[in-house]
């Protein structure tokens, strides 16, 4: 069978998915909430693959982890994604991320991984434009939901915790570099101001150019 199905999809409020393919592999391991790697079937070839949409505690990032929180978050996508599984990634357009690891939505057994990391409160809503608008509308969904109920990282114990990009900004001790909007009301925000926006509301964008042309504004 071969390895890479493509498929022609014309979705004209979703430029970030138009001419999306779909990747099949096997998981090979889970390196946190959001980041595993897969084999290629037909090439053997190791693959990362970051869940898009997604962004869960890190890990290990610079040498720094966000410790139990980010434990938690792994150890939940590998008890609903077990090894050596079999899944279809949903590639948008632009299939990889600024390190170069394929960028989708993972589907298991007929379900969105990325949808349930959100509904159990494992991660925080994380969208760069371009974006799926329906997708986007789920997912945020998904995270209100997911708050608002108190589970995994906005439980009483860690809602405390910086979410994940948070966490990479104090780090590297550096601002965030994107423009911050509010999905619902289509306000935009300078990064020192994300608090503003609920994480369950907010999208990113890369200038201002990009934000006013596609509906958004200060």
């Amino acid at each position: 069978m071969s390895i890479y199905i493509f498929s022609f999809l014309i979705i004209f409020s979703s430029p970030q998915l138009a001419s999306a393919k779909t990747l099949v592999g096997k998981v090979l391991s889970i390196h946190d909430g959001d980041t595993i790697t897969i084999v290629s079937q037909e090439s053997t070839k190791k693959e990362k693959v970051r869940l898009l949409g997604v962004d869960t505690p890190e890990i290990d990032f610079n040498g720094n982890s966000q410790g139990e929180i980010a434990e938690m978050a792994r150890d939940y996508l590998k008890k609903i994604l077990p090894l050596n599984s079999v899944i279809q990634i949903e590639l948008p357009e632009k299939g990889t991320d600024v390190n170069e690891r394929y960028l989708g939505k993972i589907i298991y057994n007929g379900i969105d991984l990325n949808l349930e990391m959100l509904k159990s409160g494992m991660g925080a809503v994380y969208f760069i434009y371009p974006y799926d608008k329906k997708m986007v509308m789920d997912y945020m969904k998904a995270s209100q939901q997911a708050s608002e109920a108190g589970l995994g990282i906005f439980s009483l114990k860690y809602k405390t915790q910086p979410l994940a990009y948070l966490f990479r900004q104090l780090t590297k001790g550096l601002p965030g570099t994107n423009l911050v909007a509010d999905f619902q009301n289509k306000r935009l925000y300078s990064s020192e101001d994300i608090e503003i926006v609920p994480h369950y509301r907010r999208v990113f964008f890369s200038s201002e150019e990009i934000a006013i042309v596609h509906g958004f504004n200060w």
